[in-house]
């Protein structure tokens, strides 16, 4: 490292510029050239993104002995030279070669970037870009096969996480300040968008691929959901007791680190007081659940309905929870006292255990009800994992039942028995 740093300290500024500016150019000119030979097309490839980067960045450094606008005219005077040179194409020719001449348009600010000291930041913009150049085909693959529904969703997210959600007043309101619009806001983004990533995994990767392969991606949207799902599934194909029985261990055993990550999110101090019993908890459904796992060829249809991936309504109902389970937890604190925290716990465990689990790390922001609040999160999520024990049992086949009924009700007494000895 010493001697890179040396390296670097005895070249000329000039021809480090141009170096930097050489990579840049190599990685884009690699991709283009790339694209050039799989799609036999012509246009600027290995060589013109270098020479192009390289011409931006001699343009910036010219700056201070001529003009300050030379990067500006060099700019106009390439974008004039790519639009001339394609005057008399074809249509489709130029439709072809667009998204090449706006790479070289981006290499040549990169270049201009380069020039003005911002290394790190050009070459990351190159890496971003590259990649958004090579994933061409796996774009085109998904957006033939999304629906109407999917992008009206998409749209919808947009909108709540770009439009709405920077306007929000970042002021506290209510009992004791604990409403912030802006805060309830962000939350719900973060949970859609983790929803919405879980949906699209479970529609591109996980749909047909096997029933544990679609149980791991479903439990990124709703554990509970997918107990549901495998349950109902169970009852009828009995054969496959043992393998639902699987899927619907491991979607819950993804719940654990997910509700750690927003324990993270929103308070660093309690993720490490809940880190280990969910990380026993998940180990344990995760060692159960390839001792349940032989070998089989048969791999059935697991495709099931995961409903819209941005429901409106559903994300104000998440944020209507929240709201409520946070002023529940407040008063439930200011006049039962420890107990009245579990009494909030247990019930909101039966619907969701994301919103109990935020309410919570903002609780104990102060950092003097730690112990207690991480006693509190562990109660809420067995309350959830006993809601899907009964699902279980009551609904799937006796086999399925009888499995995750023992492997649950194992969980539970200890999450018990932790939350009774943490607090």
């Amino acid at each position: 490292m010493d001697e890179v740093e040396n390296i670097i300290k005895f070249l000329d500024p000039y021809i480090l510029g141009v170096l930097i500016s050489l990579g840049i150019g190599l990685i884009l000119g690699l991709e283009r050239e790339y694209n050039n030979l799989k799609e036999d097309k012509g246009f600027a490839g290995i060589r013109a993104f270098p020479i192009v980067a390289i011409l931006g960045y001699t343009l910036g450094s010219l700056t201070e002995i001529y003009t300050t606008w030379l990067p500006v005219i060099g700019l106009g005077a390439f974008i004039f030279f790519l639009g001339f040179n394609h005057l008399y194409k074809e249509t489709a020719a130029y439709e072809r070669s667009f998204t090449t001449n706006i790479a070289l348009i981006a290499t040549l600010i990169l270049g201009l970037m380069v020039s003005a000291e911002y290394y790190r930041n050009a070459v990351a913009t190159a890496v971003i870009i590259v990649t958004l150049l090579s994933l061409k085909t796996r774009f085109h693959t998904v957006i033939r096969n999304i629906t109407s529904d999917e992008l009206f969703a998409l749209i919808k997210f947009s909108i709540i996480a770009l439009l709405i959600l920077p306007f929000l007043p970042n002021n506290n309101y209510g009992p004791n300040e604990l409403i912030n619009p802006f805060e309830i806001g962000s939350i719900i983004v973060i949970v859609s968008f983790l929803n919405f990533i879980g949906y699209f995994l479970v529609k591109f990767v996980g749909s047909k691929k096997g029933i544990l392969l679609t149980a791991i991606l479903g439990g990124l949207i709703s554990s509970t959901a997918v107990t549901w799902s495998y349950a109902s599934r169970s009852i009828e194909s009995p054969e496959l007791s043992k393998k639902y029985a699987a899927g619907i261990i491991i979607a819950s055993a993804i719940m654990f680190p997910r509700l750690a990550l927003l324990t993270y999110i929103f308070n660093s101090a309690l993720f490490m007081y809940v880190a280990i019993p969910f990380a026993v908890f998940s180990l344990m459904c995760l060692i159960i659940s390839l001792i349940l796992i032989k070998e089989d060829t048969n791999k059935p249809d697991t495709n099931f309905k995961l409903g819209n991936p941005m429901n409106l309504l559903n994300a104000i109902g998440f944020g209507v929870i929240y709201v409520v389970i946070l002023i529940a937890v407040f008063y439930s604190n200011q006049f039962f006292g420890e107990s009245g925290l579990y009494y909030s716990a247990l019930i909101a465990g039966l619907t969701d255990t994301d919103a109990i689990t935020i309410s919570l790390a903002k609780f104990a922001s102060d950092g003097e009800r730690i112990k207690l609040a991480s006693s509190v999160v562990v109660t809420a999520v067995m309350s959830n994992m006993l809601v899907k024990l009964v699902i279980s049992v009551f609904k799937g086949s006796q086999n399925t039942g009888k499995i995750v009924g023992y492997t649950f009700l194992g969980i539970i007494v200890i999450g018990v028995l932790y939350a009774m000895i943490a607090n």
